[in-house]
């Protein structure tokens, strides 16, 4: 994807995203951190396309890739997210502060792509 695509992705994802906010009962943790997984991928795409000129469009090896340019506070961002995700997805652990965490997560991410 060209960097402007990532950024209207991000622009859909952020979309659905506010559509399940707030979530006080907690009913929508997994799909949440889902969202907040992609729109951080797509951040990161389009961060490393215009900080390095390089990105993955997939999310296997994005740490890796980060930390090869310098950006080790966005891959640890990345990868607990990945965690967070992985423990709603598959483990069904879902509460509040989960979603503030990833919510918190993505806007350290959205704030360093620009």
């Amino acid at each position: 994807m060209k960097p402007e695509d990532h950024l209207k992705r991000t622009q859909q994802l952020r979309r659905s995203l506010n559509q399940l906010l707030p979530d006080p009962e907690g009913r929508h943790v997994a799909a949440i951190t889902e969202l907040c997984y992609g729109l951080a991928h797509h951040l990161i795409a389009y961060g490393m396309e215009t900080r390095h000129g390089i990105h993955r469009d997939t999310h296997v090896g994005v740490p890796r890739l980060l930390r090869r340019h310098g950006e080790d506070e966005i891959a640890i961002a990345f990868e607990r997210l990945d965690q967070l995700r992985a423990g709603r997805w598959y483990g069904g652990k879902e509460n509040g502060e989960v979603v503030k965490e990833c919510l918190k997560l993505v806007q350290q991410i959205e704030a360093w792509a620009g």
